[in-house]
């Protein structure tokens, strides 16, 4: 055989080789998948991949080997209600990028529900979005990115190179109507054997219901959609509150203005203050100042920032707050700024969500404001400056100056303070 022959021959041997290794990613991905097929498919994947703190939660409260048959029953309801929610979702012209966004929130939410037991309902969502970068890198890791990586990407590529059988229109409306009543069906067939369980279940165990996903982070954001609407039809004007509010005494030029500094903390429990009889001295200082009060059943509107500090400051009780309604309602901030008190807001967190709209708000966020910062900015570094802050509300006028810190804010809260603050060990330095 001539060299040129050779060649030839190897060439086409290599050809074939590389032809049948091809081949064999070409019949998947060129073979047609009916959607209502695919949508099973990825109901089954997202209940088996996505809802592992659903399931821990679950069995927390029925072991499973006292509870095989209502574990079976729940692991079925929630195939069911995705089958049913996503056949509602997905037609053929959308079905690949609302399956693929679906895939891809499972597995964002998937993590930080397993990691943190977050749960992502409407609070937590507008919590989302309104924090810094900082605090959010924050919780990024290596297993997030290798989770995404394996249960996001590699699922969300496949779907996106599957072809989906093309069906004649009469056809794909009875394979809807069919699959929907199936859905409807599995659901009955999951809920009524175990009525009574589920009754309880319902009833007494409301949380447990959030962590299902994506079925909770939907439905949440259906919500915030719903909710947006309802902003756009707010009053134009504000709600005036404490119209007859007035000074008790007028400042006269013998007395003293009044000074008051207002702390906003964050995430800090009530049962590791130190004033409060935890075990740990964690407020040394605080503790040797005469005159200190702790209100020791205080309790939080919320646990996210967007939701409690609006709360904090409104006239509406805790179990009447509406934080939809907050940001066209005056709130206390407002009332003392009418009556003459210069009202200050330096904040070193994610803004006042809205409550200082309406008086002095001072940004310490970054190094151009504030002087303590390194790969993010202290607290402390809002008191720069806070003698001259002081004598500005000269000569007669009462002063209430609000700092809002970064406080505790975890996982990466190693970074809240300087290593000279470290007085208990060992430290916590990753997420």
């Amino acid at each position: 055989m001539l060299p040129s022959q050779t060649l030839s021959a190897d060439n086409t041997t290599h050809g074939n080789k590389a032809d049948t290794g091809k081949s064999y990613l070409g019949k998947i991905f060129d073979r047609r998948i009916n959607l209502s097929l695919l949508i099973i498919i990825v109901g089954f994947y997202l209940v088996a991949t996505a809802n592992f703190g659903f399931f821990a939660q679950v069995l927390s409260i029925y072991p499973f080997n006292t509870n095989i048959g209502f574990i079976t029953s729940i692991t079925g309801l929630l195939f069911g209600l995705m089958w049913l929610l996503f056949q509602l979702l997905c037609y053929r012209a959308i079905a690949k990028p609302v399956l693929i966004a679906l895939v891809m929130i499972a597995a964002v939410c998937g993590y930080f529900t397993d990691a943190y037991g977050t749960i992502f309902d409407t609070n937590m969502l507008i919590n989302s979005m309104q924090t810094d970068q900082a605090e959010a890198m924050g919780l990024m890791s290596l297993s997030f990115f290798i989770r995404m990586f394996l249960l996001g990407i590699i699922p969300a590529v496949i779907i996106a190179k599957l072809n989906i059988k093309r069906v004649p229109l009469r056809r794909a409306i009875l394979q809807k109507a069919v699959t929907l009543i199936a859905a409807i069906a599995l659901v009955a067939a999951c809920l009524l054997p175990f009525g009574d369980q589920y009754a309880t279940f319902f009833r007494q165990h409301k949380m447990v219901r959030s962590y299902a996903n994506p079925i909770t982070p939907i439905y949440s954001v259906i919500k915030l959609g719903m909710d947006y609407t309802d902003e756009l039809r707010r009053p134009d004007t504000m709600i005036l509150h404490a119209t007859d509010a007035k000074p008790l005494a007028a400042i006269s030029s013998s007395t003293k203005p009044k000074l008051m500094v207002f702390v906003v903390g964050e995430t800090v429990r009530a049962d590791h203050i130190g004033l409060n009889g935890y075990k740990r001295d964690t407020t040394p200082l605080l503790a040797r100042q005469p005159n200190i009060y702790s209100f020791k059943n205080a309790t939080s509107c919320g646990t996210s920032t967007a939701y409690s500090v609006p709360c904090m400051f409104s006239y509406a009780n805790r179990s009447d707050y509406n934080p939809d309604a907050a940001d066209y309602n005056e709130n206390v901030l407002d009332t003392l700024n009418k009556q003459g008190v210069n009202v200050i807001w330096r904040d070193n967190n994610s803004s006042s969500k809205g409550v200082a709209d309406r008086v002095t708000f001072e940004d310490y966020k970054t190094p151009e404001t504030n002087p303590d910062c390194d790969e993010e900015c202290r607290d402390i570094g809002m008191l720069d400056g806070f003698d001259e802050l002081v004598k500005k509300g000269t000569p007669a006028k009462d002063t209430l100056i609000l700092l809002h810190q970064m406080g505790n804010h975890g996982p990466a809260y190693f970074k809240r303070y300087p290593k000279t603050f470290e007085e208990y060990e060992p430290v916590c330095m990753t997420n």
